[in-house]
């Protein structure tokens, strides 16, 4: 796609065909021309080109543009401009080499739109909706730019692919004098060229407008932008702020107000998902452009082997001929045409009845004309790429297991119940308390009827089993193995990597390696990286507090949130391994930039107090532990505070306890390390410095709110007679390092707003993903997928595959599952068989499932998988024969476009 951008740069849309007489238009001009209110229209079609000059900051061209106003501003007592052609060509001819090209352009527009105005006849016209729609048409600004709609998690991807393919300076406009600024523009980032990576996305940044807009080769834009133009222009049209037609509606948006010359969708089969469309779909329906494409995975969505796949399809594809404008099966809104047909019926409706009597009807019949019609269709607007086309490497799908042991107090609830509870159903519903089961879950009706059924037959033991399998306890239990395994997993294969030579990496334009060869032998150099799937948002939040306690902050990434710029910043970490950010210069914390002015270090900062009673600030990694219980009654130790209990930390060891300010509390005992010239940590001011920024200061404002307000400052440490790094503390407070030191309120020291903006490397090998966030995420240079749920839905799995597994990946991505097993002892087993438990077989935890490498289905062993592969419809070198009235079998006919030869054969 980049490259066609490529190809048509300057191409611009046809203009609609003029349907005014030049000759009034002339006539009224000449009485126009002497009359001194003509003045407004004349600087109104100026504007794109003041517009311009107002933003480059050019004296020269400020006084020729202030010039050619003054001349061009009527009355005209010469005869000056006898025609609007020449008022026309005297200001294009005077601004050329000032401004783009472009810009000229814009003001031809808007030079025809107030001749249209000049002949009297069309005023008839304009008052009805047919004139009006005519006039919006002709009143859009005609731009060669390439508008790019894609989800928020692709921004970033998008921006990279365009970084790596597209040659900015080869498209910059030289008269623009701003170097390679004017090609892309990407939305809440700004000019491609001045940005910074990882992409830093600002989402209060406004839109530009659409004279600057139009200046612009290709134009970035994400959906939650779509979603919320579109959503302004309904809140104004409810409170009545927008009157008139629908096309007057379009100055309250500037992507309203162009006619694009190309609009592309990425993940675009949502235009065609739903009947009613969605305020997405809504919105991207009413921009006009001259092309339009639409970039999915799939042109249609839904399981394959479902019996109306077919039929939901053929309604899917016909709402995206909708929006790709088809002559005969879509709805052209092309100003020529009225929307409603002389029979009453909506251009919409007609195009969906003639869709459905000539194909959809016809091909679900199995009537040859209509699937020869629908290849004929998708062969003139469909262009189809398929992984066979392209050999890529093929996935490996491997099925992991974690054991998790049911805790024996568990064990001895449920058989205490079973053997004493009889039909009691107060017992059971006591017993399920003690397991863990929510108040919500013990009150429901459900419950009460499921346990009515179960209590007095063999189940009963199950029934138990199974509702505390379901408790946030075990699941903590299956998170905390789960994540484990995947840490084991990890730190394996980058040993393995490591025992290689390292990774290998080519420079920036280059992809990642995938394979060196040594020796005539392939070599898998590929750093790692590796992502944990889950469809859960709660488990993969629960999961990642384990990764933490494994691994360092700076390798992991998190794409759980749907905040735009926290997905592109962290997908900018996880693929180009590095941070941009500043140093704090008064504690030397880390801030990540995100794109907006940093004023105060977000780095967290403890207040605490030793047993001579100073108080003092220190960095969290100082903490060497918090004191439990035996050791803050230890006689020779000399703790203060509070001893702190083990469970408050959810089984982490207190070693741990700096690594998330959740498990602290005010009066912790803490074991911090009190070395003043600590090899990790920034030196601090000396005394007499932290009173020239107003340390003084500071204190009396600190007395003044009992010492318990936000002030204080990371003065210079308590020195102590032992020369020992560890000191035992109290802790008062904590609070980011920006609000201890404010600077409206007492510090006058150097402050991040002032430091200098830093690249840093990052060792990022560890993708947290989100199910709802993953749809189009291109993830081709990783090298693991981690699933915590089994994916048994063949089209599912092959869409969380296919984020690795696509164009661009350059060695085969490892897809496994890390199933779960619960385990009893050997008593408790006993029990489970005298009451005939089904959850506890022995063959529930074999782990031969094998999946079919092209359709994705699930089968019960490699055998299986590998005779279902020889027939497997998907398989280009399967013989068998495939349903040609089936959707997919369409598809497969298309073939992709031959390649083009760039010299002589």
């Amino acid at each position: 796609m980049l490259a066609l951008i490529a190809n048509t740069a300057g191409c611009k849309p046809q203009e609609p065909d003029e349907f005014y007489d030049n000759e009034a238009i002339d006539e009224h001009w000449q009485r126009m021309r002497v009359n001194p209110v003509f003045r407004e229209e004349i600087l109104k079609s100026l504007k794109p080109i003041r517009e311009f000059i107002k933003t480059s900051n050019d004296p020269d061209g400020y006084n020729l543009f202030r010039k050619v106003a003054e001349f061009s501003s009527p009355p005209y007592s010469d005869d000056r401009f006898p025609t609007v052609g020449a008022f026309e060509a005297f200001v294009s001819s005077k601004m050329k080499g000032t401004v783009p090209a472009s810009t000229i352009d814009l003001f031809r527009m808007k030079v025809i739109a107030f001749k249209a105005g000049l002949d009297k006849r069309n005023r008839r016209l304009f008052n009805n909706p047919i004139g009006r729609r005519m006039m919006f048409e002709r009143n859009l600004i005609t731009a060669s730019t390439n508008l790019i709609i894609v989800p928020d998690a692709l921004l970033e991807h998008w921006a990279e692919q365009i970084r790596r393919h597209i040659n900015i300076g080869i498209f910059a406009d030289p008269i623009d004098r701003r170097g390679h600024e004017g090609v892309v523009y990407i939305d809440g980032v700004g000019d491609i060229s001045t940005a910074r990576y990882p992409l830093n996305h600002n989402s209060s940044m406004p839109m530009l407008s659409q004279f600057e807009l139009a200046n612009y080769l290709i134009v970035l834009v994400p959906f939650s932008r779509i979603k919320e133009h579109y959503y302004l222009r309904k809140r104004q049209r409810d409170e009545g702020i927008i009157l008139g037609s629908r096309e007057s509606t379009a100055s309250q948006s500037s992507l309203l107000q162009l006619r694009w010359f190309r609009i592309i969708v990425d993940e675009g089969h949502e235009l065609g998902e739903h009947d009613a469309g969605s305020d997405v779909t809504h919105f991207i329906n009413d921009l006009a452009s001259e092309r339009r494409w639409v970039m999915s995975g799939t042109p249609t969505t839904g399981d394959e082997d479902s019996p109306d796949f077919t039929a939901k399809g053929l309604d899917q594809l016909q709402r995206l001929l909708l929006f790709l404008r088809h002559s005969k099966y879509g709805v052209s809104h092309d100003g020529e045409h009225p929307s409603v047909t002389h029979e009453g019926e909506s251009r919409k409706e007609l195009a969906k009845n003639t869709w459905d009597n000539v194909v959809k009807t016809p091909f679900l019949n199995k009537i040859e004309s209509g699937r020869e019609e629908l290849y004929n269709i998708l062969h003139e607007v469909m262009v189809m790429h398929k992984k066979e086309d392209i050999n890529l490497p093929k996935p490996i799908f491997k099925q992991g297991e974690v054991i998790v042991v049911i805790p024996p107090n568990v064990q001895s609830t449920i058989v205490d119940a079973v053997h004493s509870a009889g039909n009691d159903t107060a017992a059971y519903l006591e017993a399920m308390s003690k397991l863990g089961v929510c108040e919500k879950r013990l009150t429901s009706e459900e419950l009460r009827r499921k346990i009515a059924l179960k209590c007095e037959g063999s189940a009963r033991f199950d029934l138990l089993l199974s509702e505390y399998l379901g408790t946030d306890r075990f699941q903590s239990l299956v998170d905390e193995k789960q994540a484990h395994y995947i840490v084991e997993a990890v730190e394996t294969e980058r040993k393995k990597l490591n025992a290689k030579g390292g990774s290998i990496l080519e420079n920036f334009d280059a992809p990642i390696t995938a394979a060196t060869i040594s020796n005539n032998v392939a070599c898998d150099r590929r750093p790692i990286k590796a992502v944990v799937y889950s469809q859960s948002h709660n488990n993969l939040l629960s999961v990642a507090e384990y990764f933490y306690r494994s691994f360092r902050p700076e390798n992991i990434a998190e794409l759980t949130e749907g905040k735009i710029a926290d997905m592109a910043y962290e997908l900018g970490r996880f693929r180009n391994s590095y941070k941009e950010g500043k140093k704090c210069p008064i504690c030397g914390g880390w801030n990540d930039y995100n794109g907006k002015k940093m004023i105060g270090c977000r780095s967290l900062l403890m207040e605490v107090c030793d047993a001579e009673g100073r108080t003092f600030l220190i960095e969290p990694e100082r903490v060497k532990r918090a004191a439990g219980q035996f050791e803050f009654s230890s006689s020779n130790v000399g703790a203060v505070g509070t001893p702190v209990d083990i469970d408050r930390l959810g089984g982490a060891p207190l070693s741990e306890y700096r690594i998330s300010h959740k498990n602290w509390q005010v009066g912790d005992s803490l074991c911090i390390d009190a070395r003043g010239d600590h090899p990790l940590f920034r030196k601090r001011w000396s005394h007499d410095q932290w009173v020239a920024y107003g340390s003084d200061r500071c204190m009396e404002l600190a007395a003044m709110d009992g010492y318990q307000g936000r002030d204080g400052f990371l003065g210079p440490l308590p020195e102590y007679e032992k020369k020992s790094d560890s000191v035992y503390v109290k802790l008062n407070k904590w609070q980011v390092c920006g609000k201890f030191h404010g600077k409206n309120r007492w510090y006058s020291g150097p402050t991040l707003e002032g430091a200098k903006l830093e690249k840093e490397s990052q060792d990022v090998f560890l993708l947290l993903l989100d199910a709802k966030l993953s749809h189009g995420l291109d993830l081709s240079f990783v090298t693991h997928l981690f699933l915590l749920e089994p994916i048994d839905d063949a089209a599912l799995l092959e869409q969380v595959t296919s984020r690795a597994h696509r164009l661009g990946c350059t060695g085969p991505v490892t897809i496994e599952t890390v199933n779960v097993w619960q385990e009893l002892d050997e008593e408790t087993k006993k029990v489970a068989k005298e009451f005939s438990s089904v959850i506890q077989y022995e063959d529930r935890k074999e782990l031969s499932k094998a999946v079919c490498e092209h359709c994705y289905r699930s089968f019960e062993s490699l055998e299986k998988a590998e005779n279902h592969e020889q027939s497997c419809e998907r398989n280009p070198d399967s013989e068998v024969v495939v349903d040609p009235f089936h959707l997919s079998s369409v598809y497969r006919d298309i073939k992709p476009p031959a390649p083009v030869s760039v010299c002589p054969l």
